[in-house]
């Protein structure tokens, strides 16, 4: 991951179209409804649900290869915590529609060196980050609106360490992060599916 950057990560994320199961279920495509059609808010809960999954996994593995020390190791660890109460938050919502068993893969190396993991955290935060500020807009339940804002806050701060950490100094954060669509928060998460 090491010569990707997160410009490049989105692009080739948006490029193509994605029709993914996971647990059985047709995932942001629900009941043949179609990204680009019209997204319910349990169509954008179950994206958002499978990007906690992908956030658990790649802290999992990062922790897992003993590339960060100290407190960075230590931030890595309440991350992941974080990651898991916010799948725990919309299975809460979602109940058996929640999806489960999603495989990820990653590129050769990401988890090779503190930099490269860096780098991947930046580049899948960017989408997260995105994702949630997208679904503030798209969602129609003010209750749900208010837990995405609030998982959106928590995924910045995650998306401010891991860009300091890929990029070996202390990076201002952008005055706007660009907000994602569903579609495009879907095709962010594509080139990580199994």
């Amino acid at each position: 991951m090491s010569g990707t950057t997160r410009a490049q990560f989105l692009s080739r994320g948006a490029k193509g179209g994605l029709v993914l199961v996971a647990g059985g279920s047709l995932l942001a495509i629900g009941d043949g409804v179609a990204l680009g059609a019209t997204t319910t808010d349990a169509d954008i809960a179950k994206l958002a649900a499978t990007a906690e999954l992908l956030a658990i996994d790649f802290y999992t593995q990062a922790i897992a290869s003993k590339k960060l020390k100290g407190d960075e190791l230590s931030y890595l660890v309440g991350a992941k915590e974080n990651e898991v109460a916010h799948y725990d938050a919309l299975k809460g919502v979602l109940k058996s529609a929640t999806p489960t068993g999603v495989k990820f893969t990653y590129p050769m190396g990401s988890f090779a060196s503190r930099t490269s993991i860096g780098k991947l955290g930046e580049a899948l935060e960017t989408a997260f980050v995105g994702a949630y500020m997208g679904a503030v807009t798209a969602l129609k339940s003010n209750e749900l609106k208010g837990v995405a804002a609030e998982i959106g806050a928590c995924e910045s701060r995650h998306l401010s360490v891991l860009t300091n950490i890929g990029e070996g100094s202390i990076v201002p954060a952008p005055n706007f992060p660009k907000v994602l669509t569903a579609a495009q928060a879907l095709a962010a998460v594509k080139p990580f599916l199994a």
